[in-house]
């Protein structure tokens, strides 16, 4: 039983993996084909309106990757689960850490690119906190308790 969980973890670590794989490439085609737009519309006199929009375009890819880093570290958590030796879970703690600082200094920078630009739409999006509480039940106002 133990060899069938420590079989079925490593397969589900390598599509979690496998996952992070296709964001970072969908992302990197994404951002290849904006910066070719950008890059072949532009004109003489649009060089300075070209630095928000490759600014945007970097910090798109830069929340794809952010998105990627949770998934690879994800796969470092389910690897964890089975490693058998403490030298294989010290590599996975190393690679987690430096995932995990990436991660952090990464959305620092598009927190601060998102102050640079309030009018673009690089703010996260939160969600008003009234939609939370959508699917669940009102407490009744008043409960009778007369039967």
């Amino acid at each position: 039983m133990e060899t069938l969980f420590k079989l079925w973890t490593g397969y589900l670590a390598s599509g979690v993996e496998g996952i992070a794989g296709l964001l970072i490439a969908f992302a990197a085609l994404q951002a290849t084909f904006r910066a070719l737009l950008l890059f072949f519309r532009r004109t003489e006199g649009e060089v300075s309106s070209q630095e928000p929009a490759t600014e945007n375009i970097r910090l798109r890819l830069g929340r794809w990757l952010a998105l990627a880093l949770e998934f690879e570290l994800g796969a470092d958590i389910l690897r964890t689960a089975i490693a058998p030796t403490w030298a294989e879970i010290g590599q996975l703690a190393a690679i987690a850490t430096i995932r995990t600082l990436l991660n952090y200094f990464l959305q620092k920078e598009i927190d601060r690119a998102a102050l640079r630009q309030p009018e673009s739409n690089l703010q996260a999006y939160t969600p008003p906190l009234s939609s939370l509480f959508n699917g669940i039940p009102k407490v009744p106002k008043k409960i009778d308790n007369t039967l």
